[in-house]
């Protein structure tokens, strides 16, 4: 896997995440922003406080450590460290009522249980490219 192709991905889903978290606590400190709004952007910006904070923090890291890490290694690992903690917390909320008192339900169960395997095959697919262009260094460097 390319490791542009890594951190392209890394950029997308770290900085949704961030966007994701503002809007939504956006639409908490403002309550009149989601009544005049439609369903759809209702659904997508309608979690708890303390979800929208989540998103914040691991969006503004996933993005500050992709910038100022521009290695495939750190790339490597954010995918594997997110991945790892986003399938975690979409198994708990499917298995636990609100776990961590975090306000779960379906999307965002679904959501996690899509972006944290994903994340985590990604991650994994780039460290097996890392460990085979370290084994076959590419003479034309």
């Amino acid at each position: 896997m390319s490791p542009r192709l890594v951190r392209a991905y890394l950029y997308v889903l770290m900085g949704g995440l961030f966007l994701q978290g503002v809007g939504s606590l956006l639409f908490r400190l403002a309550p009149s922003l989601p009544a005049h709004s439609p369903l759809v952007v209702r659904g997508v910006f309608g979690i708890d406080m303390w979800h929208s904070w989540l998103h914040i923090l691991w969006g503004a890291a996933g993005v500050l450590l992709l910038a100022l890490r521009p290695s495939p290694v750190m790339a490597t690992r954010l995918a594997l460290v997110f991945g790892v903690f986003y399938t975690t917390l979409g198994v708990l909320g499917v298995g636990l009522h609100h776990p961590f008192g975090l306000q779960l339900g379906n999307f965002e169960n679904s959501f996690h249980l899509t972006a944290g395997p994903l994340t985590l095959l990604v991650g994994i697919l780039a460290a097996r490219s890392n460990s085979v262009a370290q084994a076959h260094p590419d003479p034309a460097r």
